[in-house]
């Protein structure tokens, strides 16, 4: 069983046969004897008994018996008894031992002392010693018996019976307290039992650690020496006096040495236990002194759970006689290593002795202890570091934390002795740096391996302690008292890489507010770079504390640049960007920028080469620029369209483009001071912007101002803030994109994709021309499909909410010019060559666009260079030295739309190849202005391009219209070339409704340039008279069939609605099909007249059947009634009457006869006696006057007319009818119109007089007011240099030179005084208005402009609200913009002004440029044409998208613009009703007469009859129901003249009765 604190049976041992030779042999005997299972003692005791702390030795009690019985077991115990019988007298005597008297005792021991000797058995052995045990407790011993009891005792040396032999021993001694007659043995045998127990312990734990195996439970032999330590302390505890020093000396000398050697904590506790009881109750020997320090220093870093127990034996050591010498002690453990080769000194005892001088020093002399100096302990901390041990520089580390934390210990430091703790620390960091962050650590990228050690943690822990002593000093320099700030300071910068935030910006305040960086101190240099080195390249600091040592260091050099020579100055910023390269952060990469920018604009040259070539280094450019592609090279291979990119992180991605926009930002801040910087600047964002290696970003920031680059008049450089490239923004859709919207496009468009091919059919092979196709392209395309890269989301839309990271000043530049060499001009020029690096070289951004046009690239890129090129290349003064790279330009497009070859560039879903070639035609629009670069056939190419625009997609008619009028202006030789295919094309796309205006706007103003059909034929002419007639039938059946139940139109957007951007949306206009309608008879009368006079009969009766027949209908509206009329006018005749002075009939005796007749009103003025007449035809069309003479007065014969000039006849007529000399024949004005309608006949085709009244002679005068031609009214402004109000506009006396042009070529100078023009409310008569103005005027139509440059400035109207009644109420105004500013639309707000044509010159010019350009002859400027709608104002005109035209055709192509849109505003105005012209005005003045006349003949009976006035009643009834008559005839019925639009003919409309009616219009018949 298992024995127990309170019994004499020693703990089993456990198994030893793996043990050594020697002592360990006996273990293995007792092994092979005790085949049992060892029965191990637990590591913690039961409750201690009450024998002073031991466990008893007393045996179970007595429970009686006889004497007689008690002498049995005696005699049992005798020598001549069986062994066996005496081991059970012993185990029985040992528990009634007690009960004997002494003399007995001595004899039981006597009988079993034999029992113990070495040759028993254990069993006896140990039952002998159980029973000399219980005889010691019971008795009084002799002196000599303790000797003789003791020799037994310390002489047994069997290790099995060592438990029970050392409780006999405790026994003998009464728990160490009595050492009587054996004291001066008892020492050495302590110490020999010492050494050999330990070393029997030491065996077991190296066969416990070999076998890898542990436990918690002691083993016997550990057991044993854990008890035997107990017990020596006792000893000495009780004792201490009887040993000599020497005895002492070395039991503690055995003992140091266990604490040394052992690897168990329970040998630690024990000896400490010792040493502190020696300290305690005697003194430790001074030859022990050091060694015993050492281990208790070296107890004290083992064994953290006896700090408490190691500080209470050295402060007991301190507080005795040996204090001093304890402190020398362990001075001289710290100072050793400094002494002593490296390796030699413990760590251990070193950090001991760290930790108690420090808690010496903290104590001050308080509870007994000794004083310490601080200079001491910084030495001994000094000398110890020379250990080279990080977990001492830990403990010396965390010892100064405490030290001075320690208010009265860091109070009392002097200023010499801080120097020497804050050395300490630098070291202890360095270790610590080291281990942290490794060699170098700050260099490394983010994303290399992290660099591990095995100590890191130790050198954590000793930046955590560092951290705290600078927590403590910071606190210290906020206190103004506190005189050590600089001595700290220069601390925190040698541990910095330990410093907190808040320290760091300690110090970097403490530069600044001492100005340490500055001149003014010897240092400054050196201050500012280790300000750099140690925070602002630290890279683990934040951005703000960064950025704030950059600004300190902006600040310095703020400061000395005016004053410090150039290399300081290189030096000092050079040191700032020494590791830019390697800067990761955003925050800080953008404020290293913006420093390069700030000093960019006033350093020198080579620091701004120096700069520069840092940040293009960042960027990753590489190689030079490359040459151009080669001309007319082929479809672009996968690998350009798709090039190999450097594989770039979105963070990395973003870093380039803060690189690329701060590039962006020094042009900006250089380009008005220094030409050279900016040069260099501009070439290597040309070089950003033509990397497909880069990322998009940065190509999208040097883009951006690449393609804002704009040339005044004077070739100087400025930036434009917005490109004004809204509609292909739109084209392409860029507008205002969201990521949402595009993500679930495109989601949808792979799910079609997949499902269908059709989805993708503008990236279809089937859509490939057949010359693009090649054998390997399927396998290409099958490649694309699965290995194309995904597209990138998108990363910019339109408009750019800050498209450039600084804002320019939108002024020219007064020392960056575009670059020209007039030598090697085409053709040669005279004049100095610019330096190249003093110039902008369009040419180096020219050839990085070509590129991407012709190849494409990635789509993000690709469709900024597609929306933004056309608006740069507008500016044609910029590209003076481009000839050759816009020669190429215009190949290449021209080649991809003549073949349809567009770049197969990776399109979003939402993009279709015909958006491209939309761009792309608007692209060569703009190229036209280049056409002095161009030979003949080049420009043909251009007209072909836009011809095969027509019909390669559908959504590129429209833009390839509106170049087509623009090349009509600007290309007239190659343009009349294409135009009978031209009008092929379009007469084959007139059934899309999107094209529908532009179509007949192209006609109408192609109708205005002669030269350009002068070679048409029948077929050609025929062509447009086709396209009119399929307009205007289209036209009326869509209206017709919105007013028969369909949904009428839809309303127009109301002012605060925007306008729409879907290009086919003009169909559901309400204005727009009236304004189709218009447009198709506009531009039958305008071609009809354009027609040689000898031509015009062949063509009357096919106008005639396409008017009668549009409809498929028996009806002919006024809108055909007029047109007819106007051929009945205008088909014999090319001669504009004007009319002639009016005749005072009641003075003058001339008698005047009113007919209606036919769709005319016929006024005959006869003088009675001569007989000359004048004849009046009033018809819907005009108003024709004639003066007819009879040759003979006998003869009635038919008259002969002659055209004359009525105002020259005027008066021989009014003096032929006023003569003297009266004759008796008389003519009177029946007599011609007898002779003119050929005398009697069927009443319906006589003519019907009208009677002389009043009202007919009023609806006369009311008809001659209808203007015969129609008339607009268009405002023009000027609008200055600069100017944006509408004050100074309005105010305005004069324009510049090529304003004066223009308006010179608007139409004709008129003097308003007195004229019978009309002027659309100009003053007549006072030149209120001004004297003059601009009239332009056909046969159909007439113009006055409305010059504010022409109106006099009035006093007391400093608002020009004179000005304005005119401009302010003309529908179109024209705004010549020289302000070099955007036109916004209302800068002169008017509720009637619906279309602003802006004008403004490609290369704007001041008010003294403009005055003073010189052009040779050959020269010429060119404008850019918009036009600007109200909201709701559907898209009508070819310059809704800007268009550059030439000064020489300017005037004419606005003048046409013009017209137009007036035209489509007086639709517009009428809210989308029914537009009236003149003509048909007229024409209801006749029908509304014809009725009035009618209806008076029926009533009366008699008056207002045919001819004479003398017509039947029979002759007014109504025509036969069954009779068809024509509608040019007199009709008299009320019912069949209403006041209607339409003249309904009878019966039903079989071919016959359409024959019938087409042969009563078809005047040619019978002309």
């Amino acid at each position: 069983m298992p024995s127990t604190p309170g019994s004499t049976d020693p703990p089993q041992l456990q198994d030893s046969t793996k043990a050594p030779l020697g002592i360990a042999g006996v273990f293995r005997s007792l092994g092979r004897l005790n085949r049992g299972p060892p029965n191990p003692v637990p590591a913690t005791p039961a409750a201690p008994p009450s024998n002073g702390g031991r466990p008893s030795l007393h045996g179970e009690k007595f429970n009686g018996g006889t004497v007689a019985g008690r002498q049995v077991s005696v005699d049992r115990l005798r020598a001549n008894n069986s062994l066996a019988d005496r081991v059970n007298a012993a185990e029985a005597l040992r528990t009634t031992v007690a009960d004997y008297p002494a003399p007995a005792a001595t004899e039981i021991w006597t009988n079993a002392q034999d029992l113990a000797n070495e040759g028993n058995p254990p069993e006896a052995r140990q039952a002998a010693f159980k029973l000399l045990t219980a005889c010691i407790k019971q008795y009084e011993l002799s002196p000599l018996d303790r000797i003789k009891l003791y020799r037994t005792i310390a002489l047994h040396s069997c290790p099995e019976d060592f438990f029970h032999q050392l409780q006999a021993l405790i026994a003998l001694t009464n728990g160490g307290r009595e050492l009587s007659t054996f004291q001066r043995e008892i020492g050495g045998l302590l110490s020999r039992w010492l050494r050999t127990w330990f070393k029997e312990s030491t065996i077991i734990r190296q066969t416990r650690k070999r076998d890898r195996t542990t436990s918690e439970i002691l083993s016997s032999e550990e057991f044993c020496l854990k008890e035997l330590f107990q017990f020596t302390t006792d000893i000495i505890k009780f004792n201490f006096k009887s040993f000599e020093e020497r005895e002492v000396n070395q039991l503690l000398t055995d003992v140091l040495s266990i604490c040394r050697k052992t690897t168990s904590k329970k040998d630690i506790e024990c000896s400490i236990a010792f040493i502190e009881t020696l300290i305690t109750y005697g003194y430790v020997p001074r030859p022990a002194l050091k060694p015993c320090i050492e281990v208790l220093c070296g107890a004290y870093a083992t064994l953290r759970d006896l700090t408490d127990a190691t500080w209470n034996a050295v402060s007991n050591l301190c507080k005795s006689y040996m204090a001093h010498n304890s402190i020398l002690v362990l001075r001289e453990i710290l100072e050793a290593p400094a002494k002593n080769p490296p390796g030699s000194s413990n760590t251990n005892t070193l950090r001991g002795a760290v930790w108690f001088l420090e808690k010496l020093l903290i104590a001050n002399e308080t509870d007994g202890l000794p004083s310490v100096q601080f200079t001491v302990v910084m030495s001994a901390f000094q000398s110890a570091l020379s250990a080279d041990s990080m977990r001492l520089e830990l403990e010396i580390s965390r010892a100064i934390a405490a030290i001075l934390s320690s208010k009265h210990v860091a109070s009392e430091i002097a200023f010499d002795e801080w120097p020497v703790p804050l050395n300490i620390l630098v070291h202890c960091s360095h270790r610590a740096t080291r281990l942290t962050h490794g060699p170098a650590r700050e260099s490394l990228e983010p994303d290399d391996p992290p660099y591990s050690y095995e100590n890191d943690g130790v050198g954590v822990a000793i930046s955590h302690a560092l951290i705290q002593i600078i927590t403590l000093l910071e606190m210290a320099c906020l206190n103004p008292e506190f005189e050590q700030t600089e001595e700290v300071i220069g601390f925190f910068i040698r541990v910095h890489s330990h410093l907190p935030n808040s320290a760091a910006e300690l110090v970097i305040n403490h530069y600044s507010t001492e100005h340490l960086c500055y001149p003014s101190c010897a240092e400054w240099l050196d201050n500012c770079r280790q300000l750099l080195n140690v925070f602002f390249r630290t890279r683990s600091r934040p951005p703000s504390m960064r950025i704030s040592v950059l600004h300190l260091i902006k600040d310095v050099y703020e400061t000395i640049r005016d004053v410090c020579e150039d290399e300081v100055l290189h030096a000092l910023v050079v040191s700032v960007f020494e590791d830019f390269q390697n800067e990761k952060d955003s925050e800080v990469l953008d404020a290293l920028v913006k420093t390069v920018v700030d000093v960019s604009s006033d350093t020198s040259m080579k620091l701004f080469n120096t700069l520069l070539a840092l940040l293009v280094e960042y960027i990753g450019l590489d190689g030079g620029l490359p040459d151009l592609p080669p001309q007319g090279s082929g479809a672009s291979t996968k690998s350009s369209i798709y090039p190999a990119t450097k594989a770039t992180s979105p963070q990395q991605g973003s870093q380039i483009g803060i690189v690329a926009r701060g590039l962006v930002r020094i042009f900006i801040k250089n380009m008005n001071t220094n030409a050279a910087k900016a040069v260099l600047v501009y070439e290597q964002l040309v070089r950003i912007s033509g990397s497909a290696d880069l990322d998009p970003n940065a190509r999208l920031a040097a883009m951006r101002l690449l393609f804002r680059l704009r040339a005044d008049s004077e070739h100087a450089i400025f930036i434009v803030e917005k490109p004004e490239s809204d509609h292909l923004a739109s084209v392409l859709h860029r507008v205002g994109k969201v990521a949402d919207e595009a993500a679930s496009i495109a989601s949808k468009y792979d799910e079609e994709s997949s499902s269908s091919s059709r989805s993708n059919r503008s990236n279809s092979v089937s859509q490939t021309p057949f010359l693009f196709r090649n054998p390997s392209r399927s396998v290409v395309d099958k490649h694309d499909k699965y290995d194309r890269p995904k597209r990138m989301p998108q990363i910019w839309s339109y408009p750019e909410t800050k498209a450039l990271p600084e804002k320019s000043m939108y002024l020219p530049s007064p020392v960056l010019v575009t670059f020209y060499d007039p030598p090697s001009d085409f053709p040669r020029r005279e004049g100095p060559s610019l330096d190249p690096h003093l110039c902008i070289r369009m040419s180096l951004w020219m050839e990085k666009v070509i590129p991407i046009i012709q190849q494409g690239c990635d789509w993000e890129i690709y469709s900024y260079v597609l929306i933004h090129l056309s608006s740069q290349l507008s500016n044609r003064t910029a590209f003076r030295n481009c000839k050759a790279h816009i020669n190429m330009l215009r190949s290449i497009v021209c080649e991809q739309l003549h073949t349809n070859r567009i770049p197969n560039t990776d399109l979003p879903p939402e993009v279709k190849k015909a958006d491209i070639a939309v761009v792309l035609i608007n692209l060569l629009t703009t190229l036209i202005s280049y056409k002095q670069h161009f030979a003949k056939g080049e420009t043909e190419g251009i007209v072909k391009a836009f011809q095969l625009g027509l019909h390669s997609w559908q959504r590129t008619a429209r833009p390839c219209i509106h170049a087509l009028s623009i090349c009509c202006y600007e290309l007239p030789g190659s343009t009349s070339k294409f135009l009978p295919g031209i009008l092929t094309k379009l007469s084959q796309i007139i059934t899309s409704s999107a094209v529908s205006v532009h179509i007949l706007e192209f006609l109408s103003a192609l109708a205005k340039l002669p030269k350009l059909y002068s070679n048409f034929t029948e077929p050609d002419f025929r062509n447009i008279f086709g396209i009119a007639f399929r307009y205007i039938q289209h036209t009326k059946e869509t209206t017709a069939q919105h007013q028969h139940g369909k949904p009428a139109f839809a309303s127009r957007p109301g002012q605060g609605q925007a306008n729409t951007v879907d290009p086919n949306a003009q169909a559901e206009q309400p204005d727009l099909p009236q304004y189709v309608l218009t447009l198709a008879y506009n531009v039958l009368t305008t071609w009809f007249l354009s027609l040689r006079l000898s031509e015009r009969p062949k063509y009357v009766s096919w106008i005639t059947r396409g008017l009668v027949l549009h409809d498929q209908s028996n009806t002919v509206d006024e809108q055909s009634q007029t047109c007819i009329d106007m051929l009945q006018r205008f088909t014999f005749s090319d001669i504009d009457l004007k009319p002639p002075n009016k005749i005072d009939t009641q003075t003058s005796g001339i008698v005047t006869k009113n007919w209606l007749h036919s769709s005319s009103i016929l006024s005959i003025q006869t003088a009675p006696d001569s007989g000359i007449s004048r004849v009046v035809v009033r018809r819907a069309s005009g108003t024709s006057y004639y003066t007819l003479k009879p040759e003979s007065r006998d003869l009635h014969s038919m008259l002969q007319s002659k055209w004359a000039n009525i105002p020259e006849d005027v008066d021989s007529l009014a003096d032929a009818a006023t003569g003297v000399e009266k004759k008796q024949d008389r003519v009177l004005p029946s007599h011609f119109l007898l002779q003119i309608a050929g005398g009697l006949g069927p009443s319906e085709t006589r003519p019907i007089l009208l009677p002389e009244d009043e009202k007919t002679l009023r609806a006369l005068d009311v008809f001659d007011r209808i203007p015969v031609v129609d008339f607009h009214k268009i405002g023009v402004v000027y609008v200055g240099p600069g100017q944006t109000e509408e004050k100074d506009i309005l105010s305005n006396a004069m324009g510049s030179p090529d304003y004066t042009d223009f308006i010179d070529g608007l139409g004709d100078l008129i003097a308003l005084k007195g004229t019978d023009i009309n002027t659309g409310g100009l003053d007549r008569e006072n030149n209120s208005d001004g004297e003059f103005a601009y009239f332009w005027s056909d046969r159909i139509t007439q113009v006055i402009f409305h010059i504010t440059t022409m109106m006099p400035m009035m006093d007391g109207d400093p608002q020009c609200t004179m000005k304005k009644r005119h401009i302010g109420n003309d529908f179109v105004n024209i705004v010549f913009n020289n302000s070099g500013l955007p036109w916004r639309f209302g800068t002169v707000p008017s509720q009637f002004n619906f279309v602003s044509i802006i004008i403004t010159p490609e290369a704007r010019s001041g008010f003294v440029s403009s005055r003073l350009l010189k052009k040779g002859s050959d020269d010429r400027t060119f404008y850019r044409v918009q036009i600007v709608c109200k909201e709701g104002f559907s898209e009508i005109s070819p310059a809704q998208e800007p268009k550059i035209v030439s000064d020489t055709s300017l005037p004419a192509f606005v003048r046409n613009l013009a017209l137009n849109t007036s035209v489509y505003s007086h639709v517009y105005n009428e809210g989308g009703g029914e537009h009236i012209s003149n003509w048909r005005h007229r024409l209801r003045s006749i029908t509304k007469l014809r009725e009035r006349t009618s209806a008076m003949s029926q009533g009366l009976g008699g008056n207002g009859g045919p001819i004479g006035g003398t017509a039947s009643p029979s002759q007014n009834s109504a025509t036969p129901a069954s009779r068809r008559v024509s509608t040019m005839s007199a009709q008299t019925s009320a019912s069949d003249h209403s006041y209607r639009n339409s003249v309904q003919v009878n019966g039903d409309a079989d071919q016959s009765e359409t024959e019938d009616l087409l042969m009563s219009m078809d005047f040619s018949r019978f002309t």
